[in-house]
């Protein structure tokens, strides 16, 4: 029998949350050797940026006026609007996964990529890195071992690796982008697809439980349902106070260090 993983399926939630609890989800990995899959869904449009990436003033006013929340991951890379996608999170002890970033970015995309085909979606992974549209948005990119459907990017990850623990999490693009939220995020147009683009109409439960099958497999995980323990949630509340950018940090905004405080209560 594999390793008992943890399984959150979350409904939408505002950004910072999103993101905070990803953050919570690292350090468990690194300190309680938790393993975790989730995944989970925006309320409303977010643009994530990479914990290092600048933001100049005035796409930040473009998206304040367009309703566009600005929100900062703990992993880096670049710009991802979210409010269409699913996104899945996983977290983890570094020995739970292939060493390395790009063994470890192959297998998650390997079983996406069958959990999408078994789907109907021409998926295929992108074998090397792509020079294609650099800069601010991510999905203008194709980089080695991300998801791609028709020569356009449909999968765009990001991973971080702490205190001997690795998160992985990425955005699966269910619906294209409204043409509002683009351009108040300054997306490059025709990069991307979606699965309704694609023309497959799959329920989003669908897609999850595909990609979570395909995740459970590749992992050689047993799934558990599970819940954030109350010190996850602090920690989560927290995170999220820092990584909104319109009310917390205007620039650079470091990942949480890996403490030896327990979380508690799990």
């Amino acid at each position: 029998m594999g390793r008992t993983w943890r399984l959150l399926i979350d409904g939408d939630a505002p950004g910072p949350w999103n993101m905070g609890v990803d953050d919570a989800l690292l350090v468990s990995a690194a300190r309680d050797a938790a393993a975790t899959l989730r995944f989970y869904t925006w309320r409303g449009a977010w643009l994530s940026l990479g914990y290092a990436q600048a933001v100049g003033e005035s796409r930040r006013a473009a998206c304040e006026a367009a309703g566009v929340g600005i929100v900062r991951r703990p992993t880096g890379g670049r710009a991802v609007l979210h409010g269409g996608d699913l996104t899945y999170a996983l977290a983890a002890p570094g020995e739970l996964l292939p060493r390395g970033l790009h063994t470890s970015y192959a297998l998650v995309s390997n079983a996406l990529c069958e959990a999408l085909r078994g789907l109907g979606v021409p998926a295929e992974r992108q074998r090397d890195g792509r020079a294609g549209q650099p800069g601010f948005d991510c999905f203008a990119r194709l980089a080695a071992e991300e998801i791609c459907a028709g020569g356009r990017k449909l999968v765009g990850s990001a991973q971080r690796r702490a205190g001997g623990a690795v998160l992985q999490h990425g955005s699966i693009r269910v619906e294209p982008d409204p043409d509002w939220a683009s351009r108040a995020a300054g997306s490059v147009r025709g990069r991307a697809t979606s699965l309704r683009e694609l023309g497959v109409t799959r329920a989003l439960e669908e897609v999850r439980e595909a990609c979570g099958e395909a995740l459970r497999i590749a992992l050689g995980a047993v799934l558990q349902t599970g819940w954030l323990s109350d010190g996850e949630r602090r920690w989560a509340l927290e995170s999220a106070r820092r990584r909104h950018e319109p009310e917390g940090f205007r620039g650079r905004v470091p990942p949480s260090g890996i403490s030896r405080a327990p979380l508690g209560n799990r």
